[in-house]
């Protein structure tokens, strides 16, 4: 085969081959074809998509490039299509736990505006993410959840073709995503998962149609792999919960599995939890402190300790000189006021501060006076938080009038 009339035939718009997919993926993955073919193939693919069948191949192929877990018990997986504020991974995770679902699940580090999973547990203290595969698993025996980093022995390739997904403007492609995250998912050898799909300004996509649409995809296809997939489609225009930023974030996650967090954070949760178990038993394992448990469980076989999680941090009160309704606290721009702060990266290399980030006071709906403070601005550095305030006034808008409230969840797939 030639991996030029592979680009070629996709390019005029013709189905591959699950062959010439396995051949074009492999040599890749060999340095065999060269990045600039992978990026023409991706544009290619980007522009006149692929089907679900050619979705299925390039899983398949990706998967052969490295290894799958196997367990001697059914584990869960969870996974988030990302937003602002989304802490739900250090909420459902415990609380699954705690019903006696063990919970393996491999996360990454954030590139946009905020950390990723990884990096909010990072700001515990002591916490270790980069564990071997061997200890993840008997974590997950003994402790019934961990949360780790992605290693290396598992698809390896997929990272290699997203960073060239990211550099040639085909990131926002269904079937590409869809093998993206399917591939992670399977080779973490979860036989049931659970993916909390947003939408809203602050999300990969941006309206209903395309995250139905994305679920649809993720559903039938993981099926295809002989997965039990669930799904929940909720809103990410405004932040979840509160807090933005690594550790405001542990900690507001921490409140919430105490019972005492924000209401959309807790009914998300529950709702997520809901689609393999009781939500019932899901609402009675925080009020009880079971999940809360379990979590600090967690955060010590880790090598954690949550005692004294305090950011370390100057707080700027954010005010409006006029009064009225929230209308707009657009999630993307609060996620970019924050990352300017340094709670994200703009490249893969660079540092993050976990101590600094954004404790909102009102939400969407909700009546402000004049002077009275919106937000609160955790921040190290004035520079930053000029810039910082310049991004959250262009996020906020007020009306006379009372607005419609967002609905936190579109649709469940259970």
């Amino acid at each position: 085969m030639n991996p030029i009339d592979i680009i070629i035939k996709k390019r005029d718009g013709n189905i591959l081959t699950k062959e010439e997919i396995e051949f074009f993926i492999d040599r890749f993955y060999r340095k065999e074809i060269k990045d600039y073919q992978m990026s023409a193939w991706l544009m290619a693919s980007f522009v006149r998509g692929l089907s679900k069948e050619e979705t299925q191949y390039l899983i398949s192929a990706i998967l052969a490039t490295g290894n799958i877990l196997e367990w001697d018990f059914q584990v869960i997986d969870k996974h988030s299509t990302g937003g602002v504020g989304d802490k739900l991974s250090l909420v459902v995770v415990p609380i699954l736990a705690s019903l006696g679902f063990r919970v393996a699940k491999l996360s990454g580090r954030g590139l946009g505006h905020t950390g990723g999973t990884i990096d909010k547990l990072e700001s515990i203290p002591g916490f270790r993410t980069n564990l071997s595969l061997k200890e993840f698993k008997n974590l997950v025996e003994k402790v019934g959840c961990s949360i780790i980093s992605q290693t290396e022995d598992l698809v390896p390739v997929e990272k290699e073709i997203y960073s060239l997904r990211d550099v040639t403007g085909t990131v926002d492609s269904i079937p590409l995503i869809t093998s993206s995250i399917l591939s992670k998912k399977i080779a973490g050898g979860a036989k049931t998962i659970i993916f909390d799909v947003k939408v809203g300004s602050g999300a990969f996509m941006k309206n209903l149609k395309d995250a139905e649409e994305l679920t649809s995809w993720l559903i039938e296809i993981g099926k295809s792999f002989s997965r039990e997939v669930k799904a929940v489609i909720s809103d990410m225009n405004q932040p979840l919960g509160f807090a933005v930023g690594n550790i405001l974030e542990v900690i507001e996650a921490i409140d919430t599995l105490k019972g005492n967090g924000p209401r959309d954070l807790e009914d998300l949760a529950i709702e997520v939890v809901g689609t393999v178990a009781s939500k019932d038993l899901a609402r009675e394992a925080l009020k009880n402190g079971y999940a809360f448990r379990k979590f600090t469980e967690m955060v010590e076989a880790q090598g954690g300790n949550i005692n004294n999680l305090n950011p370390s941090a100057k707080i700027y009160n954010f005010t409006l000189q006029e009064p009225g309704y929230i209308e707009r606290l657009d999630a993307y721009l609060i996620g970019e006021a924050v990352r300017v702060l340094g709670a994200g990266r703009y490249k893969k290399e660079d540092n993050i501060d976990p101590n600094v980030g954004i404790v909102l006071r009102k939400k969407i709906g909700d009546y402000v006076e004049k002077g009275e403070v919106i937000l609160e601005i955790y921040y190290n550095s004035e520079d930053r938080l000029k810039d910082s305030i310049e991004l959250i006034r262009k996020a906020i808008s007020l009306n006379k009038d009372e607005v419609r409230r967002h609905p936190l969840i579109y649709s469940v797939y259970s």
